[in-house]
């Protein structure tokens, strides 16, 4: 087996002997490029990574979505359902939103138009 480093093992006629030579050295500024292929499921590379198992938070949530969801159905009331899907402001906060953005581009429009 050949020694790792700044040896190199030479054969010329039956000889053998060895030549020493200085350790190559990268260019500066020389990048090094490294792959690395991890197979594992999510839930093993968040353990891996020390991220907290949000499985349960996550179940429970949807349980609750889920709850609302159902009962704003039943009451067939859109208002209810808007409120169930976004619990956020509910419609009031997209109408908000959606008028922002109208506001935004019809701005935009004008100073175009200058």
């Amino acid at each position: 087996m050949l020694p790792a480093g700044p040896l190199l093992w030479c054969f010329w006629g039956g000889v053998t002997y060895i030549e020493k030579r200085a350790p190559e050295t990268p260019a500066k500024g020389a990048a090094m490029k490294v792959n690395i292929e991890m197979d594992m499921t999510p839930e093993e590379a968040r353990a891996f990574m020390g991220l907290p198992d949000v499985a349960p938070l996550q179940k429970r949530m949807m349980d609750e979505m889920q709850t609302r969801m159902k009962a704003a159905f039943d009451a067939n009331d859109l208002e209810a359902m808007m409120r169930a899907w976004m619990p956020l402001g509910g419609a009031e906060a997209f109408q908000k939103f959606q008028k922002a953005m109208w506001d935004g581009a019809t701005a935009l429009l004008h100073k175009d138009a200058k």
